[in-house]
């Protein structure tokens, strides 16, 4: 999983990068929420991303902070 943070199969499994640890807790969070709505939708549309602003309202602030780690 050297490409991401995390992915949810359609079986339902959360799978989670190893180096997920060393992030902040904000970003630890908005990857568990993220895949975590993916149990609801397994998409990316708009009702996948009310659930997830339901959850982590500055989830694109995470996720920017992410992809700056990641490089």
């Amino acid at each position: 999983m050297a490409q991401r943070w995390g992915s949810c199969t359609p079986a339902g499994n959360v799978l989670l990068n190893p180096e997920l640890v060393k992030a902040p807790l904000g970003c630890i969070d908005y990857v568990l929420a993220h895949e975590l709505c993916h149990l609801k939708a397994m998409d990316h549309s708009s009702r996948f991303v009310r659930l997830l602003r339901g959850l982590v309202p500055d989830w694109e602030r995470a996720r920017q902070k992410l992809n700056t780690i990641a490089r």
